[in-house]
């Protein structure tokens, strides 16, 4: 009699050991549940939070924009050009630059409706892949992604990859998007990017803001010498294009002033955010007509790296 009452007693032992494991299981599964539910609303307000301080600093580079006078030349000593240094903020700190848009080559200049007005800024982007190291027939890869009537021709090279994808046909909808042209990928892309952008077609370059490679592309004749004592280390304050021309000592048809300009349309702001250690970075495009942001992003990209400059006989 006693021994089955103690291998009864066993048994309910083991179930009441194996009852109490489940348990704990069940509640451990439950807490680490309940974490990352937890971690995750963080995470989302956190987000949320960010967003909205960007707003805020959007607004801020706005209002910058806003308050320069009219017809005033843009500059890198500019006001818009100053950045706001990081400002306390509950759980952080809030900091904001801003970059001009029209001292970078605008890729959708190549699909200008006006012959005349294409050839120039075709020329201008040989002679800008030529001053990165770049051969200078890719502008053909190029016009072929912008161009509707070419897509059909540049349609079966990327059918034809391994990972096969048709050409746009249109304009850049973002400077990333240059990684997708054959004959961009890997290096080809981080030497172009930090001196092109993609802005509506039309737009002017900035002659006071343009880096030296950009500089480089506005003449033949454009040395590095005459483009770095041009730029003057990211100093250069022209008031107007024919002083530039005069400075540059290039060949000025009509077609290369009337593409050239001394003051901007188009910024790029960079919010950058630090909330419980966690950084976020947003970017807006800011059309200064109207104030109208044209593009949000959010995220670190190549170019929308301001680029540093290339030293005198330094291979770009």
């Amino acid at each position: 009699m006693n021994a089955p009452r103690r291998h009864q007693r066993g048994v309910a032992l083991l179930v009441a050991l194996l009852v109490v494991a489940l348990a704990t299981i069940l509640i451990a599964a439950l807490l680490d549940r309940g974490e990352l539910v937890l971690a995750r609303t963080r995470n989302t307000l956190r987000g949320e939070q960010a967003e909205a301080y960007a707003q805020g600093l959007e607004a801020y580079a706005a209002k910058v924009l806003l308050d320069i006078p009219a017809g005033q030349a843009d500059t890198n000593t500019s006001p818009w050009a100053m950045p706001l240094p990081p400002q306390p903020v509950p759980g952080g700190t809030i900091g904001a630059t801003m970059r001009d848009q029209n001292g970078c080559f605008n890729l959708n200049n190549l699909a200008s409706k006006n012959a005349a007005e294409r050839e120039e800024w075709i020329g201008i982007f040989r002679r800008l892949l030529t001053a990165v190291g770049l051969q200078a027939d890719l502008v053909g890869a190029v016009r072929g992604w912008l161009d509707p009537d070419l897509r059909a021709t540049e349609t079966g090279i990327y059918l034809a990859q391994p990972v096969p994808y048709r050409p746009r046909g249109g304009l850049f909808a973002h400077v990333s998007e240059l990684r997708l042209v054959r004959g961009f990928g890997g290096d080809a892309y981080a030497r172009l990017a930090p001196y092109v952008c993609a802005l509506p077609p039309g737009t002017k370059l900035n002659v006071n803001t343009a880096p030296v490679p950009v500089l480089m592309s506005l003449g033949d004749g454009m040395t590095r010498a005459t483009a770095e004592k041009l730029w003057s280390r990211g100093q250069a304050r022209y008031a107007d294009v024919n002083t530039f021309l005069h400075d540059a000592g290039i060949p000025v048809t009509a077609d290369l002033y009337h593409r050239l300009g001394v003051s901007s349309t188009y910024f790029l702001a960079r919010s950058d955010i630090l909330l419980d250690g966690v950084p976020f970075t947003f970017y807006s495009l800011i059309e200064r007509n109207g104030l109208r942001v044209l593009q949000r992003s959010r995220g670190a990209d190549l170019a929308l790296v301001a680029p540093a400059p290339i030293a005198a006989g330094e291979a770009p």
